[in-house]
């Protein structure tokens, strides 16, 4: 029976009742996923910037190299020519800067596309859950109405 279509008009108001809280979980979570989406965007052009500005560096200059987010150690910068950049966990290439700039672009077109597709989605599961209110308060105003 799992993946078969029921129609909405032939569940009972429990059933509705328990169709809308599982949307509204689906809806939570899949807008948890969105702002995670957009926050890793954020830090994928935060980073095409930052190889940006290492276009108008010099070899040898002070800089502060972040370790995490609030961790810096201090250094001297050694090449000007490639950056080093983490593809996955673990995995590591060197690109020139033009590189490391149009991947960091692309990472970010990427991740806005996706997020654009799981805002549709969720979209599609509030008219969904819209719809199921609006039987749900139909059936249990007929029921009142009846009794």
């Amino acid at each position: 029976m799992a993946g078969e279509s029921v129609g909405l008009d032939s569940l009972g108001p429990q059933e509705l009742a328990e169709v809308g809280k599982q949307l509204e979980g689906e809806i939570n979570g899949f807008i948890q996923n969105a702002l995670t989406l957009q926050q890793t965007a954020g830090k994928f052009a935060a980073a095409g910037q930052s190889v940006e500005y290492l276009q108008e560096q010099k070899k040898g200059q002070p800089l502060l190299l972040p370790l995490t987010e609030s961790l810096y150690v201090s250094g001297t910068l050694e090449s000007v020519e490639s950056v080093l950049l983490e593809i996955g966990t673990g995995y590591f290439v060197e690109r020139d800067l033009e590189g490391g700039i149009d991947y960091c672009r692309r990472k970010v077109l990427l991740v806005r596309d996706k997020t654009e597709q799981l805002s549709q989605l969720i979209k599609s599961r509030q008219t969904a859950l819209a719809q199921v209110n609006a039987l749900l308060e139909q059936k249990v105003g007929g029921q009142a109405g009846q009794a």
